[in-house]
């Protein structure tokens, strides 16, 4: 609204509003700490509107909201039923049966009506009262007429799997209980599966690993090895001709493995073996030869003019192979006319060499 003010003017937000007058918004008069608190009855309900409020008493009380009083719910004859007793309450009543009776199922009843009737009842039944009788009802997992109880099997009779996926279910006596199948474990809310491997509940040979799988596990044989029964035996790669080793190499077997190992003489890996040039690393050939790489191996040749002796470590000269003393012997025999000559030589090397003609 606005309201005249000498040389001006204001405004000012309506009531239930709060604000500047030029934008007013609703105050919630039924909040707790509200700025304008409602003044509802303790025994009502405050429903806040725009710019208002109203209050509504609670069930159990009549009255504007403003005042709430208690209503007699006993005052009604029908209240409670017959042979009950009502009590009034502050918003509410209380029906209890009269003395010598007892409540049944919306009713009173008296109390020696099942006492009496539990001899008709099968021992797996119970007395139900009932509009001032009774009636004898299997309990929970029995079926029958209540003089006759059987077990139910709830583990065929069911439509929807009691048991989660991976278990038995077991009938019992009025029940049923649920059992995980061998290599599963109830975890609380299902079965799960257990990982052998993991918990090393598991026999795998040597050289075998273990492979968990769904309620169970299997071993395979490692790398290298191959399934003989119960064992894991080597592979002979080299010998089955499942290694193409390089030229100039052998194959080796290894326990689960297999290697190429160049020949004596090469150099490589296991892709290509090439000679290795041994003249080149300063070998000791004798004096006066010289090194002759070859494939594999080499060679120390003498020099021109020099032998190789017997045990091959020495290259000597031919002048020193032949260089011999010569000594000439004449003989002249008295009764022959001819003249017999001998030569003999001996060598330099302590050889004695006999050569006729020289």
């Amino acid at each position: 609204s606005c309201a005249n003010t000498p040389g001006s003017f204001s405004c000012l937000c309506p009531p239930g509003m709060e604000g500047n007058g030029f934008h007013c918004r609703d105050v919630n008069e039924c909040d707790q700490n509200s700025t304008l608190p409602h003044n509802c009855s303790a025994q009502a309900f405050c429903f806040n509107t725009n710019g208002s409020y109203f209050c509504q008493c609670q069930d159990g009380y009549q009255g504007d909201g403003f005042i709430c009083s208690d209503i007699d719910e006993c005052q009604v004859a029908t209240t409670c039923l017959k042979n009950m007793t009502c009590s009034n309450l502050l918003g509410s009543y209380a029906c209890s049966c009269t003395m010598g009776l007892e409540y049944s199922e919306g009713t009173c009843v008296s109390e020696d009506v099942c006492r009496n009737a539990s001899s008709n009842c099968h021992p797996l039944a119970e007395c139900v009262h009932h509009q001032g009788s009774f009636y004898c009802h299997c309990v929970d997992g029995y079926v029958g007429s209540g003089t006759d109880c059987s077990d139910v099997n709830e583990c065929s009779q069911s439509i929807n799997k009691l048991c989660p996926a991976f278990s038995h279910c077991l009938n019992t006596n009025g029940s049923y209980m649920c059992d995980c199948w061998t290599g599963f474990q109830n975890n609380g809310t299902h079965c799960q599966d257990i990982d052998e491997c993991e918990t090393g509940n598991f026999t795998c040979p040597v050289n075998g690993s273990c492979a968990n799988h769904e309620g169970s596990y299997n071993c395979t044989c490692d790398p290298g090895f191959s399934n003989n029964g119960s064992l894991c035996s080597d592979i002979d790669e080299c010998s089955l001709g499942l290694v193409q080793c390089p030229n100039f190499s052998h194959c080796i077997n290894t326990v689960g493995s297999s290697f190429c190992e160049c020949w004596e003489g090469y150099q490589g890996n296991s892709s290509i073996c090439e000679d290795i040039n041994e003249c080149l690393y300063n070998l000791s050939c004798p004096e006066y030869s010289m090194c002759v790489n070859s494939n594999g191996s080499y060679l120390c040749l003498c020099d021109n003019g020099f032998s190789q002796m017997n045990d091959l470590s020495t290259c000597n000269h031919f002048f020193l192979f032949f260089s011999c003393l010569f000594e000439v012997e004449i003989t002249i025999t008295l009764d022959k006319p001819e003249t017999l000559t001998e030569y003999f030589s001996t060598c330099a090397n302590s050889q004695h060499l006999s050569t006729e003609g020289f």
